[in-house]
């Protein structure tokens, strides 16, 4: 099969993490969390209602040609969060913003799960950010960590 090449900016890329998230770690992605996933979305591309029908539009796309198990979304999802860190026009505030939606996209739909707070807490590590929010270890974070395969994102960056 051929794999989709679709130019995915980090706002392609913020999308994929916060739908992956919300959706993976208990199976559903309510109307709650679509609604909220929205909203931090319309923030991030500065009140621009076409560019986030784009960015959404072209996620989704790239998503159903090129994710086709939970392992390959996981494993993408934090190639993601690692491609982000490495950004230079990705800072502190702009991880701690990105980790603040985590926990309320989190809480949207009612049920802050373990899981949740688990893949936010490796998040936080992977971005270098000292937010902890589950009872779990700095070593058994780094240890969930290193179970996660990482996955080729497969795309291409303008320059």
């Amino acid at each position: 099969m051929k794999e989709t090449k679709t130019n995915l900016t980090n706002l392609h890329c913020i999308f994929f993490i916060y739908k992956s998230f919300a959706l993976t770690t208990d199976g559903v992605l309510t109307d709650k969390e679509k609604s909220v996933i929205t909203s931090f979305m319309f923030r991030w591309t500065g009140q621009k209602k076409d560019m986030l029908d784009k960015i959404i539009s072209e996620t989704l796309t790239w998503s159903q040609s090129n994710i086709k198990t939970i392992n390959d979304q996981v494993g993408v999802m934090f190639s993601m969060i690692e491609h982000l860190k490495k950004q230079t026009d990705f800072g502190v505030s702009q991880r701690e913003y990105l980790l603040m939606d985590i926990r309320n996209i989190a809480r949207s739909d009612g049920d802050f799960l373990d899981q949740q707070k688990n893949w936010h807490d490796m998040m936080a590590k992977v971005l270098e950010v000292d937010i902890r929010i589950s009872p779990s270890s700095p070593a058994k974070i780094q240890k969930s960590l290193n179970k996660v395969k990482k996955k080729k994102i497969g795309f291409l960056r303008e320059r």
